[in-house]
């Protein structure tokens, strides 16, 4: 992709006949202010979160936090998918159980069709044109919406002689007030990561290779606070594109080392805001850093807005 956007996009490895890996980072996604206010709502979040009399008196309201959410099913008037009751209930499971440290719950407010033409490969056309203009007639103003759609039925592409095979598995921009909502595809309705790994990005998280936004992150953590997701207890990640040097069944990086200081990488795969596979031993998680960021951006006005009682 050549897009130049700051959103939070799961994509899956696309693959060649060659073998090729295709590098799998966000580089198209992260290098500018697509929706125009990414930066600057992580600044003021950071700030909150480096003030201690701010942060005393936020975090002094240490009780349960509830979300209400809409499920938006988009289908095209002929539309054929059928998404269960059960199946919307066990991912909003999914997310209560990832967020629970952070004192955050969602509760299922309502559930309801919409017809449309659009897929979730569609919504990326024309630097996500069209992402903007169906949230804008489609969100709600106090409510989160996650919006379930159908993938494109051609994963798999020949061109000269080549296949290549990717999937979207769902987007979010990054704590942005452009939108009030998380995409995500059927397909990946119930997966464990995708749909917590968006969650993340709406609530402020960056991947954790994330490095055009605010640079590298060295693999020694010296610039863990101004670099990379600009969470220290996340350790630099050099990205998938390095994923031949992890061992899963260890769930570690083995022998990569960063060019400018020679130290190895040592990533957390198991982390939601990666991008690496499931390890065989431990589940996905949020780091403490991570979680506190999360609760302060649930707590901030860009996002207790949405909140029940507020």
């Amino acid at each position: 992709m050549k897009i130049f956007l700051l959103l939070g996009l799961f994509l899956f490895i696309s693959c060649k006949t060659t073998l090729n890996v295709l590098e799998n980072k966000d580089t198209c996604l992260t290098k500018c202010d697509a929706a125009g206010d990414e930066r600057k709502n992580t600044d003021k979040i950071h700030d909150i979160m480096g003030d201690e009399d701010k942060m005393k008196n936020m975090m002094a309201d240490s009780g349960l936090i509830v979300f209400p959410l809409r499920i938006g099913l988009v289908q095209s008037e002929f539309g054929d998918t059928v998404t269960t009751q059960k199946s919307i209930r066990e991912t909003i499971n999914i997310l209560n159980k990832a967020f629970r440290k952070a004192n955050i719950n969602f509760n299922l407010a309502y559930v309801d069709t919409i017809i449309s033409p659009l897929n979730i490969s569609l919504l990326q056309s024309n630097y996500y044109e069209a992402y903007d203009a169906f949230s804008a007639q489609h969100d709600l103003k106090d409510t989160i919406s996650l919006f379930l759609f159908d993938y494109d039925p051609y994963l798999c592409k020949t061109r000269d002689n080549v296949i290549s095979c990717g999937r979207t598995g769902g987007f979010s921009y990054i704590l942005s007030e452009r939108t009030n909502n998380v995409v995500l595809s059927k397909f990946d309705l119930k997966d464990h990561k995708i749909v917590v790994h968006e969650f993340g990005h709406f609530f402020g998280l960056y991947h954790t290779f994330e490095e055009f936004q605010y640079g590298k992150e060295l693999a020694s953590g010296e610039n863990c606070a101004e670099a990379g997701d600009r969470i220290c207890d996340t350790p630099a990640d050099p990205g998938t594109l390095y994923e031949v040097y992890v061992n899963y069944s260890r769930c570690e990086m083995i022998g990569n080392q960063d060019a400018e200081t020679s130290e190895f990488y040592t990533p957390l795969i198991n982390n939601y805001m990666s991008y690496y596979k499931p390890c065989y031993l431990k589940e996905y998680a949020f780091t403490p850093m991570q979680l506190k960021e999360i609760r302060v951006a649930a707590m901030s006005e860009l996002r207790s807005k949405f909140m029940v009682g507020r």
